[in-house]
Formats: C-alpha cells, structure tokens, sequence
C-alpha cells in the first residue's frame, strides 16, 4: 500500500485527467448546443457525462478517505491542511491548484451549459404551443363537415 504522501500525488494526478476529460466533454457539449443541441448527437455525451461525474464523486471519496485517515478535515479546507502539514507533499502542492482550476473551469462551463438547455428548452416549448394552436385550428369543423376558422365561441363549463 503507497504511503499517503504517495497515494495522494497519485489520486491527484489521475483525478486531474478525470476532470481534462470532464471539461473536453462539457466543451463538446457546449459546441452541440450552440449549434442546435441535436439530441442524437447530445444523448451519448449525458451518458459519458454521468459515468465520468460517477467516477469524479470516487475520486473525491478517496481523497477525503486519504485526509481522514491523515487525521485532516473534509473538503478544500482539510486538503490545504493537510498539504500544510505534509513537508514530503511537494508533488500534491504542486497538483492540487492545477485540480482547484479544472473544477471550476468545470463548473462554469456545466452552468452555462444549463443555461443554454434552458434556452433551447424555452424555444421547444414555444414551438411545441404554437404547434398546439395550429392543430387546434386546423381540427375544429363545423356541422356541416367544413373546417372552421376559430375554437368556436362556446365554453366547455358552459355545455
């Protein structure tokens, strides 16, 4: 079994590989939905994009299991301790910025991501109402079998 010291500049190393491919992946879906979010093509990068959010939560754990086990705290502030009181730690000071910026590079691209979903969500859900309207429109016929204009001026509570 490695050393702390060790197994954390390791976790560290393959972590940040795991959030490189993480910010590729949200950069591509980025490209997609800027250029009209065709499902066929989105619906592969959410499978990837939760398998790799999966392996990510892992990481996490196992760094959070290092620190325990180091008697350190959770989270940024028990890794900034640790690496405080770690003096063989060069390898993990020198990664831990480097994995602190991918995250949020991560982090904002994955929320302007939302955003833009929000958008074309907004602009399916306007097509979808004005296809509505028109079927509505179109499938209204008077007694004598001919298409009708309008909805009729009769109320359903008012039969």
């Amino acid at each position: 079994m490695l050393a702390p010291v060790a197994a954390m500049a390791t976790l560290l190393d393959e972590e940040i590989r795991e959030v490189e491919s993480f910010v590729g992946l949200l950069r591509q879906e980025q490209e997609l939905l800027v250029a009209g979010g065709k499902d066929d093509a989105l619906l592969p990068l959410v499978k990837r994009k939760s398998e790799l959010t999966t392996r990510l939560e892992a990481f996490s754990a196992r760094r959070e299991q290092i620190l325990a086990t180091s008697g350190q705290g959770k989270g940024r502030a028990g890794m900034d301790a640790w690496l405080a009181a770690a003096p063989a730690a060069d390898a993990s000071r020198a990664r831990w910025p480097r994995l602190l910026a991918l995250a949020a590079e991560a982090r904002q691209l994955n929320e302007t991501n939302g955003k833009l979903i929000g958008i074309h969500w907004q602009h399916n859900q306007a097509a979808l109402a004005t296809l509505m309207a028109a079927t509505n429109r179109a499938m209204t016929y008077g007694p004598d079998g001919q298409q009708k204009t309008g909805g009729g001026s009769r109320s359903f509570g008012n039969a």
